[in-house]
């Protein structure tokens, strides 16, 4: 069901099955690090769900994931100590890093949603664990995402049909 679809359902019925993306992005637990940057620039929504031999979720990758892999864990604990890094350090970094599965960086403790689930839990989820995609599980395996910004689409047209008594 498409975004502007979704105003013909009652927002007490709206549930995840109805805005999800039945097409994640997907990667296998085997992938390294280097084949996950070959195609980030292609894929939808700049995370992309680890999936194991058996198809089952066993992590999400995001940009964040990405970059602190790159940033030395020092920084995080004085920024100052970004002055004295080597200047190569960013080019030496990645091409260390090519070869490291994606299990070694891949967020593990995956916040998940049904496809029964309700908008607004799925929309709570997101505030309280500050993440941007909820990967959509039916049974134990994926059936698509949800990224923030289909929540964001959805309640701008909710705003836009109660202005004008309609959709435009």
């Amino acid at each position: 069901m498409k975004v502007k679809d979704i105003m013909d359902v009652s927002p007490d019925v709206l549930k995840v099955k109805d805005i999800m993306d039945t097409s994640p992005d997907v990667l296998r637990v085997s992938d390294t690090f280097e084949n996950l940057v070959k195609i980030l620039n292609k894929v939808k929504y700049h995370a992309v769900l680890v999936l194991d031999k058996d198809d089952k979720l066993a992590g999400i990758l995001t940009e964040g994931d990405i970059i602190k892999v790159l940033i030395p864990t020092y920084i995080t604990i004085d920024e100052s100590l970004i002055t004295v890094m080597d200047a190569n350090y960013f080019e030496n970094k990645c091409k260390e890093s090519r070869n490291l599965t994606l299990t070694e960086i891949m967020t593990k403790n995956i916040i998940t949603v049904r496809e029964g689930d309700s908008v607004m839990k799925a929309a709570a989820l997101m505030f309280t664990h500050r993440i941007h995609f909820l990967p959509v599980l039916r049974g134990d395996k994926v059936v698509g995402i949800v990224p923030r910004k289909t929540l964001i689409e959805l309640v701008t047209r909710t705003l836009a049909e109660d202005k004008t008594g309609g959709i435009e």
